[in-house]
């Protein structure tokens, strides 16, 4: 088991070189392409016909994205990745030989050529990706794969500059057709031959619109590309401009775009190999992403204060290599959990379509600007509305981390574990089972059957008294069980407390059916060490433990007032009943008792009183618990197996115990189900576990407990249809899911 974990560890290794490789490929084109594109176009038509152009070219490329987006949702990335490249290799062969007869029509070709593939290249590629690796896996490679991408930039900046002042335009098409070859290649190596690593369908029903549709974290990605790109159009249009009244047409055009490209492919190497990596661990997902709109906006009001060439090429490059890098790391991942079926129908959609849907509603306001505005205002209105493109990407931005967290723990849920993977006497499972709303609390269950046999015998009562009378009809009873019950006699009390303590069995339970007197509860308190009694026992006293939970308190508390460590550790199920403040910092205090029995039940009912109560308890204060726990108190999980120690088991019970701990401050079902993930021996499982905790822990806690969690006993994968059923059963439960737990001054804060 561990060896087949390591293997696959291996290939996981293996699989992220060989797609480094193929990103600097996809990237060493994209670079060098658009430097051909843009050259060979503005050499045979006046940049007045570029936003034409454009929209053209985002027409087209959005009806072939429909197709790519069918395609990717029947066929995996893998099969299609390497044949995008064989498609695209195809191609700019073709388009060498047809600009050595006709470049003008060349021109046209290669512009919608490099406007369908390379935005459906880089959204296939990176799905690649991200279904080819789990989140946590993913975040350590993507800095890899992105860093062969930066590096292939500068090499096809440095061909296209070079080249241009040896070559032709037209004859840098087969140099490109050569790139895309060796992209084939490096894909095809890192496909493996095992099942995807998500247990989930390779073809959704849906259509890629409709799952945009049906999820708001989707539409915000949407609308993310959307501003995106529109400004993007802007800000082509504002270089390209600069740059044909500066350089003319020809091989000087080439030259520049060239040497802009490798600069930017320059200045994203540096951004990718520095500040990446902290951004994503410091600021997270969200936090990496605003930087992108934040950069863009700072360049474009430099533009106003110097407006000219060089204050627009820091604009446009500022754009490109902040895309590249940050915002590109961070994107990229918010896709990883999310369900391939989904991934597939919806990604190229948002990547390509709405991007390009975006370059033309850029393009289309340009071509109305240049009709209506005159030319010493154009730049002012572009920078106006680059600065409300970018706030809008900026306010998306922020809403971004819940989603992420939203589809980290769907993902999760639906490759768990079954419900029959592990013993139901673990409390990881019976904390599992405790979180589903569709499950029953068998105390619950209990409680409703028992009041169900009350109500049966008193209507039998009833119906043998005579006829009814308004005063004695059933309809009449719940009125009459809420009015105060006459105090008892001192006789009654005795006789009841008398009975309690009989250890005659039918006169206890006859004690126990009637309701408790405060004054006498705490003599079934005792009653709960017995194991015929203990059932009808806490049925009767979480009926009075709202009155008594001072009491209840005090015997959970103090070994002194003679209660067993069975009478504590089942106080909390009666405790449960009662969601005072009062009965909170009690069970708070029982988290530090000497039993481990104790503290562990302290910390499933704590867990339940403080959802369905709304009380709160500070994050500080569990997670010093927590920490203590680990640092302090290992000894306590002790399980003895005949004349040794089981310690395997002792690690399960501590671990478990820890996560319910967190869920006394954290949404309770994700991080159940996160445990049971993280005991598959299942990689990818326990990667999306493993990314889950990343996100919603405190660096602290998470440090000290993940390695722990790496030393529990992994269990065998589930099987899909049980997955599938527990992902159902547990996305009805209406907890909420986790969210932060690091302030954005670094520090743990209470949400």
């Amino acid at each position: 088991m561990a060896e087949g974990a390591a293997e696959q560890e291996r290939a996981a290794e293996r699989a992220s070189w060989a797609l480094a490789i193929a990103s600097g490929a996809l990237i060493a084109q994209h670079v060098a392409g658009r430097s051909t594109r843009d050259a060979l176009y503005l050499s045979q038509f006046d940049v007045s016909t570029l936003p034409a152009a454009m929209i053209g070219a985002a027409a087209v490329s959005f009806v072939a994205v429909l197709g790519a987006s069918r395609l990717l949702s029947r066929l995996a990335p893998a099969r299609v990745v390497p044949g995008t490249f064989a498609v695209a290799a195809a191609l700019f062969v073709a388009e060498w030989a047809l600009a050595r007869v006709d470049e003008k029509a060349a021109a046209l070709v290669v512009y919608a050529h490099t406007a369908v593939f390379g935005a459906a290249a880089g959204s296939a590629f990176w799905s690649l990706v991200n279904e080819r690796f789990d989140p946590y896996t993913a975040k350590r490679v993507v800095g890899r794969i992105a860093g062969g991408g930066t590096v292939g930039g500068i090499v096809g900046g440095l061909i296209a500059w070079r080249a241009s002042a040896y070559v032709s335009v037209a004859t840098m098409l087969a140099l490109l057709a050569g790139i895309n070859v060796v992209g084939a290649v490096a894909t095809l190596s890192a496909r493996r031959g095992e099942e995807p690593r998500m247990s989930a369908p390779a073809e959704t029903k849906e259509s890629g619109l409709r799952v945009i549709a049906d999820m708001p974290y989707l539409r915000h990605l949407a609308v993310l590309v959307f501003a995106g790109a529109t400004a993007q159009a802007l800000l082509d249009y504002m270089l390209s401009a600069q740059a044909t009244s500066n350089f003319g047409k020809g091989p000087q055009l080439l030259g520049f775009f060239a040497l802009y490209q490798l600069g930017v492919s320059v200045v994203t190497f540096a951004a990718q190999a520095g500040l990446v990596r902290p951004s994503l661990e410091r600021r997270g997902l969200a936090g990496t992403l605003s930087l992108h709109p934040a950069t863009v906006a700072g360049a474009a009001l430099l533009t106003v204060v110097l407006p000219g060439l060089g204050s627009v090429v820091v604009l446009r490059g500022a754009e490109a290599a902040a895309r590249n890098s940050l915002y590109r790391s961070a994107f990229e991942l918010l896709y990883t959990p999310l369900p391939p079926a989904k991934k597939r129908a919806s990604k190229t959609i948002i990547d390509v379509g709405v991007d390009r849907i975006g370059t033309a509603i850029g393009s289309g306001a340009i071509l109305l600007l240049l009709a209506l505005v005159a030319a010493g205002t154009m730049h002012l209105i572009l920078v106006g509305l680059l600065l409300g493109l970018m706030f809008a990407s900026y306010v998306v931005c922020g809403s971004l981390h819940r989603g992420y967290v939203d589809a980290l723990a769907f993902s999760l849920k639906s490759g768990a574990v079954d419900l029959e993977a592990t013993s139901a006497q673990d409390l990881d499972t019976r904390r599992t089972l405790a979180e589903t709303t569709a499950l029953l609390d068998r105390q619950k269950l209990l409680e409703k059957i028992g009041e169900l046999q009350r109500v049966k015998r008193e209507r039998s009562a009833l119906a043998q008294t005579g006829p009814r009378t308004p005063e004695a009809t059933p309809r009449d009873a719940p009125a009459r069980e809420a009015l105060p019950a006459p105090a008892p006699s001192d006789d009654a009390l005795l006789h009841q407390i008398a009975q309690l303590r009989s250890g005659d069995p039918p006169a206890v339970r006859a004690a126990l059916a009637r309701p408790l007197d405060p004054r006498v509860a705490i003599h079934a308190v005792y009653l709960l060490d017995d194991d015929a009694h203990v059932r009808a026992a806490v049925t009767a006293l979480r009926k009075v433990a709202p009155r008594v939970s001072g009491m209840l308190i005090d015997v959970l508390l103090d070994a002194r007032l003679g209660a067993s460590e069975k009478v504590r550790r089942r106080l909390p199920r009666v405790l449960k009943a009662s969601r005072s403040r009062r009965t909170v910092d009690g069970l708070i205090a029982a988290l530090e008792d000497e039993s481990f029995e104790v503290r562990a039940q302290v910390a499933l009912a704590l867990a339940q009183i403080v959802e369905e109560s709304g009380e709160r308890i500070t994050r500080e204060k569990v997670f010093d618990i927590v920490l203590r726990e680990i640092s302090e108190r290992q000894a306590d999980w002790a399980v003895a197996r005949g004349d040794t120690l089981d310690a395997e088991r002792a690690l399960v019970r501590g671990v478990s115990h820890l996560f319910s701990l967190l869920q006394i401050v954290l949404p309770r079902a994700p991080v159940a189900v996160a445990l049971r993930a993280l005991r598959s021996d299942d990689v990818a499982l326990r990667g999306t576990a493993h990314e889950l905790l990343e996100v919603v822990l405190a660096p602290r806690v998470r440090d000290a407990l993940l390695p722990l969690v790496e030393r529990l006993p992994r269990t065998a994968p589930s099987k899909p249809d049980d997955a599938t059923k527990l992902a159902a059963e547990l996305s009805r439960s209406h907890d909420a899911l986790p969210r932060p737990v690091v302030t954005s001054s670094g520090h743990d804060g209470d949400a």
